[in-house]
């Protein structure tokens, strides 16, 4: 009967802090630690909805989109993104826009690396989450659902508004 006392004792007092770290979209994982920020969804523009591959330029789809979040490592040791899913696309890649011989070009990743103590820093021009195949148009005030799964912190989600 004592061990249940102390057994309670723990959960009550450790309680607030793992209900504080879920309410704030944080949640510590063994020895990484990672925040997801500033999430948000890219709408594909009107003017985009048409192909665009006969200019020279790349073809747009109207059912491809893009989500963009801030990953803050607050941990130790390094982790690493590797697959994302969401309910309005058929798959979420993870893309990376580089530039090569003039041009701007996407290529697939297989992971995002998280360094320990840092940030990796979603936005256009650069890494994102690539909606493939979107179920229905995405219109501002709109919000995505994107689980996120790391190396060692495991599955994490966040809404990301669409603007």
């Amino acid at each position: 009967m004592r061990h249940g006392c102390v057994v309670g004792v723990l959960v009550i007092t450790c309680l607030p802090g793992i209900v504080g770290d879920v309410a704030a979209g944080h949640m510590e994982h063994g020895h990484s630690s990672i925040q997801l920020e500033n999430a948000w969804a890219r709408r594909t523009p009107p003017m985009a909805q048409q192909e665009q591959g006969g200019h020279g330029g790349s073809t747009l789809h109207p059912n491809n989109s893009a989500v963009y979040i801030t990953v803050r490592n607050h941990g130790s040791e390094p982790d690493a993104l590797l697959s994302a899913a969401t309910d309005v696309a058929t798959t979420v890649g993870l893309h990376e826009t580089v530039e090569k011989d003039g041009i701007m070009l996407m290529q697939s990743r297989r992971q995002f690396d998280v360094p320990a103590g840092a940030s990796l820093e979603m936005k256009p021009g650069s890494y994102h989450l690539m909606l493939l195949g979107v179920k229905q148009a995405l219109q501002p005030g709109d919000v995505v659902h994107v689980t996120l799964t790391f190396q060692k912190a495991g599955e994490m989600s966040v809404d990301a508004p669409v603007n």
